[in-house]
Order: C-alpha cells, then structure tokens, then sequence
C-alpha cells in the first residue's frame, strides 16, 4: 500500500495563537499590507530582495494572486501574518509556504513582518501555527534559509526547532550583492520547543 499524498489545494483554514491570526489575504488587505511594506521599506529591504519591487497596492495584489494560485494548485500558501489588538486585526507580515514537493513531502518556508512589529513574539507564533498546519497536512520536511546576516531570523528558526544544516553560499542577491544563507530544517518528528 502506498504511502504517497498530495493536496490538490492547500485549505484555507484561519490559524489562531494568542497573539496572532493567520488567514488568507483578502482584497481588503492589500492596501494595509502595502502601507506597513512601505513605511518598514528599509526594514525589509536590509534582508530581503523583493520590496523594493512592491510599490504600488496593485503589486500587492499581484502578489497575493500568484500566492493564491499557488494554493490552488497544491504547491504554496500565503497566509497574512495579523496581530490581535484591541481595536481588532492589524495585519503586520505574511508567511509563505512554497516549493511544497508533495512526492518529498516538503516546504520552504519564509516569513515577514513591519518593522513596527518586531520584538513582540509575533512571528515565533506565527511560525509555530504554520509548522503544526503543515506538518498536520502530512508533510515531513520544512526549511527555512536566512541571511548569514539575519541573525533576528536564525535565532527565531532556532526557537522554533529547527536545526542548522548548513550554508547555502551565494544563495540570494539583495540590493545587488549575492549573500549566503544559513539553512535550517525542522522534521515532523522533531519536537516542538516552546521557549
């Protein structure tokens, strides 16, 4: 009997912490998705290669979009990264899941927040909702690359359980220099570290 599986499309199904939910962007994200991008541009441009082609609103919903086919088609999810607040959600980053090898039963994961959001645990929430959806799904293998650099990155995918495996060298080019990467993994078997 084999013991393959494979998701025709990722669910939709909204992740919730205590400090943090995790759903589907909506239309009616893309504007505040874009405002936190470009009030935390420098923020996210020290380490990331992508911001500084978002500029618009419309190239978060592109964005959005392309995640969104992703899901559909079984191979990626995007979910918004939202912090609870008293006044309701404040959306503060997304965390993507690509490259899902459903024969490997694999993912690359990877992860953002607004500058004005760091500090306060919202990704270590986010990351672990992610990882337990994930693994639930039947996947076995989740990594996360980071700048050698990034060491805010290296210490949440520690905290996470991940294990350094190694460098990626030359893995990303960021603001014109090609930049080697820490990579770290987590197995479904691995224990979930809570600190």
């Amino acid at each position: 009997m084999s013991d393959e599986i494979y998701l025709d499309e990722i669910p939709e199904r909204e992740l919730a912490g205590d400090r943090v939910v995790l759903r589907a962007l909506e239309e009616g994200d893309f504007a505040p998705l874009y405002g936190v991008i470009d009030a935390s541009r420098k923020h996210l441009s020290e380490f990331l290669p992508w911001p500084a082609d978002c500029n618009s609103v419309e190239d978060v919903a592109s964005r959005a979009e392309s995640w969104e086919m992703q899901a559909q088609m079984g191979n990626g999810a995007c979910w918004g990264i939202f912090e609870k607040t008293g006044a309701g959600l404040a959306v503060a980053g997304c965390i993507v899941a690509g490259w899902i090898q459903w024969a490997h039963r694999s993912a690359v994961l990877d992860y953002w927040l607004g500058k004005n959001f760091t500090g306060r645990g919202l990704a270590t929430e986010a990351l672990r909702l992610v990882c337990r959806e994930l693994f639930s799904l039947g996947l076995n293998r989740l990594e996360i690359s980071a700048s050698v650099y990034n060491e805010k990155s290296a210490a949440l995918a520690l905290r996470c359980g991940f294990v350094e495996e190694g460098i990626s060298r030359d893995f990303e080019r960021i603001n014109g220099i090609f930049v080697d990467h820490r990579r770290f993994a987590r197995l479904a078997r691995d224990p979930e570290k809570t600190v």
